[in-house]
C-alpha cells in the first residue's frame, strides 16, 4: 500500500472508537437504498454493497448464524451488530462488498450484540432470527436497517408480511426460547472478546470496534488473504487457516483497560461457530 494510504488507514483506525455504538444512548441516522450509477467508486462507503444480490451471496441457516459468501474461506469476518445502532447502519451495506470484491476468499458472519441502551434492538434481533428460520434473514436485515422507525411490533410484523413470510410461524419463532438464548450468547461473547460496543468486527483474529471506512476493512482483509495464501503454500488446509490465524493474532490486539490475557482457543471457538 502506498505510504499516504497507509497513513490514512492508521489514522482512521485510531479514530474508529469515536464511531461506534456503546452502552450509552446515541443519536439515529438513516441510510437509503439508491440505484447504483454505472461509473461510481464501489469502494466508497456511499456505494459499497449497494449492488449485492443477497439471493446469490446470502445464507440463512435455520438455527445457525447467517453469513455472506462461501461456507469455507481463508478469511472469516465476524460482525457483531445491533439493529438500532446508527453506526451499524453505516456498515450494513459495505460489509456485503467484501464478498463481491474478494469472492471465494471471505466469509462474513452476522452475530447479534443487542445493546441494553437500545429499547427495540432485542426485539429486532428476535424478528430477524425468526425470518432466518424461513431463509429470509438477509432481506429482513436490509429492511430493519433501511427504516429504523419500523422497529416497533407493528413495523416488524409488517416487514414479515411484506417479505412474504408465513407470519404465524414467524411469530411463533420469535418467542422460541432458542432464539433468545442464541442472541444472549452472542451478546455475552462480544463482551468477553472485548467488543462491548457496536459494530464489533473481527477479521480472523484482528479486532476493532466501530466503523471507519470500507477501504480500511478491505485492507485488513487483504492482509489476511495474503497470510492465508502463505499458510496454504506451507501445507495448511483451507479449513484450518482461519483458526490458525485467529490463534496467532488474538493476543496481539491492543488491550482494553482492565483486559487480561486473551484465550485464543476461546476466540477461535466463538468466531468460527456456526
Amino acid at each position: 500500500m502506498p505510504r499516504r494510504e497507509t497513513a490514512v488507514a492508521i489514522l482512521a483506525s485510531l479514530l474508529v472508537g469515536l464511531s461506534a455504538c456503546s452502552r450509552e444512548p446515541a443519536e439515529s441516522t438513516q441510510i437509503g437504498q439508491t440505484p447504483v450509477p454505472v461509473e461510481v467508486d464501489r469502494s466508497s462507503d456511499e456505494w459499497a454493497g449497494k449492488e449485492a444480490d443477497l439471493d446469490k451471496i446470502g445464507h440463512s441457516p435455520k438455527d445457525g448464524s447467517p453469513y455472506l459468501g462461501p461456507e469455507k474461506a481463508p478469511v472469516v469476518v465476524n460482525v457483531f451488530t445491533d439493529f438500532q445502532c446508527p453506526v451499524c447502519r453505516r456498515s450494513a451495506d459495505p460489509i456485503k462488498q467484501l464478498v463481491l470484491d474478494r469472492p471465494d476468499k471471505v466469509k462474513v458472519v452476522f452475530r447479534n450484540n443487542a445493546l441494553p441502551t437500545h429499547a427495540r434492538s432485542h426485539a429486532a434481533a428476535l424478528a430477524a432470527r425468526a425470518a432466518g428460520r424461513q431463509g429470509r434473514f438477509w432481506p429482513f436485515y436490509d429492511r430493519l436497517f433501511a427504516d429504523p422507525s419500523a422497529l416497533d411490533e407493528a413495523g416488524l410484523k409488517q416487514t414479515a408480511s411484506d417479505l412474504g413470510l408465513d407470519v404465524d410461524q414467524w411469530q411463533r419463532d420469535m418467542v422460541d426460547p432458542k432464539n433468545a438464548e442464541k442472541i444472549e450468547q452472542e451478546s455475552a461473547a462480544a463482551v468477553r472478546l472485548g467488543v462491548p460496543g457496536t459494530p464489533g468486527i473481527f477479521v480472523n483474529g484482528i479486532r476493532s470496534t466501530g466503523w471507519s471506512a470500507y477501504r480500511n476493512l478491505r485492507w485488513d482483509v487483504d492482509k489476511e488473504i495474503a497470510e492465508g495464501e502463505a499458510l496454504a503454500k506451507a501445507g495448511t488446509s483451507l479449513t484450518d487457516i482461519p483458526a490458525v490465524r485467529i490463534r496467532a493474532t488474538a493476543d496481539r490486539n491492543p488491550k482494553s483497560p482492565g483486559e487480561g490475557q486473551v484465550n485464543a482457543d476461546e476466540w477461535a471457538k466463538v468466531l468460527l461457530a456456526d
